[in-house]
């Protein structure tokens, strides 16, 4: 009897109701998961930028991984380390600054402003003699002077105007340097062929199709009109003559003569002009040396003419982009010099 009264009473209970005072909380399920506690951090082992017991070889070629992350923050924190590190010691890095440049460069692109300007900064404590090749490097400045985003433009201005800074030469002795990038610049200031029905006005009367209005900000427009001019200069400038050197080749060949005309020739390639035997021309991809053969190229592809035709028209504007406009003009005339 016992027994059975005491089940009758947990049976019962199950169906009750509890009743609760007011203020106190309804207890608690007896299968309740415990989330009291809280993580403090977590940290991963790979991404940690802490210097403690760390090499300086070691952690530089770590930021150096960080360039290609995805956080912006870990990208410009890693840009920074590299640009402390390269200007305390630029001759001993622990890797060559040719791969330092090509882990960079991409950052050319990047969508975050911070970034790009500390991109700028790396790039200009770099040891100028051990950069390398600048292919890929023109490759993503080109890309950044067609980017919609205004601000991915100015940066990629400010990276062409550090590369002819820092070595003309190298960025004119690249494949398709020359011609394709004044392409670029042709499509961005909408400077295309001249007409040849009506001469360039005089009278100060605007006749072209489309106004400099359309061309973006005056901040925009005036970048790279100044970097054009720097193109220009450093492709169009011929090197001075030597008046010593007809006298200097004489008395180191002496008792000889013009052997220089029947040595082997030191320029590689010397008949390629001709093209006997070589697949049909690629006039945008070829490698320009001396500033006789840009000059001859931009002549022949009527690029003179349409950049006279465009700069003479955004001359008109005046004031700053009147006066970027004028050294570009100045730059052109080196063409007509014999």
């Amino acid at each position: 009897m016992g027994s059975s009264s005491k089940k009758k009473k947990e049976k019962k209970q199950d169906f009750q109701k509890p009743k609760l005072k007011v203020g106190k909380t309804r207890p608690k399920n007896t299968n309740a998961t415990d989330t009291s506690f809280s993580a403090k951090s977590i940290v991963l082992k790979q991404q940690s930028l802490s210097e403690s017991g760390r090499d300086a070889s070691t952690l530089f070629a770590h930021n150096l991984s960080l360039l290609s992350s995805k956080n912006d923050v870990q990208r410009r924190d890693a840009l920074t380390y590299l640009t402390t590190a390269v200007a305390a010691n630029p001759d001993g890095l622990p890797q060559p600054v040719s791969t330092v440049l090509s882990k960079a460069q991409p950052l050319i692109l990047d969508g975050h402003s911070p970034v790009r300007q500390q991109l700028l900064k790396l790039l200009k404590v770099l040891p100028k003699d051990e950069i390398g090749s600048l292919e890929q490097t023109l490759l993503y400045t080109r890309a950044g002077l067609t980017h919609l985003s205004t601000d991915i433009r100015l940066t990629a201005l400010d990276v062409l105007d550090w590369l002819l800074e820092t070595n003309p030469h190298a960025v004119m002795g690249v494949a398709g340097s020359w011609i394709k990038t004044l392409q670029t610049f042709q499509n961005l200031l909408s400077w295309q062929n001249a007409p040849t029905t009506a001469p360039i006005p005089t009278d100060g009367k605007w006749s072209s199709t489309k106004s400099t209005s359309n061309l973006g900000s005056n901040k925009l427009l005036l970048h790279q009109l100044n970097s054009l001019s720097r193109f220009l200069l450093a492709g169009l400038t011929r090197e001075p003559p030597d008046p010593n050197a007809e006298q200097r080749q004489a008395a180191a060949c002496f008792p000889l003569y013009q052997t220089s005309a029947h040595l082997l020739p030191i320029k590689s390639n010397p008949f390629g002009h001709l093209n006997l035997f070589g697949a049909p021309r690629d006039v945008e991809s070829e490698v320009y040396e001396d500033a006789e053969e840009r000059v001859n190229i931009f002549v022949e592809m009527k690029m003179h003419s349409a950049f006279r035709h465009g700069v003479g028209e955004v001359k008109r504007t005046g004031g700053e982009v009147g006066r970027a406009a004028a050294m570009v003009e100045r730059a052109l005339k080196l063409v007509e010099v014999s």
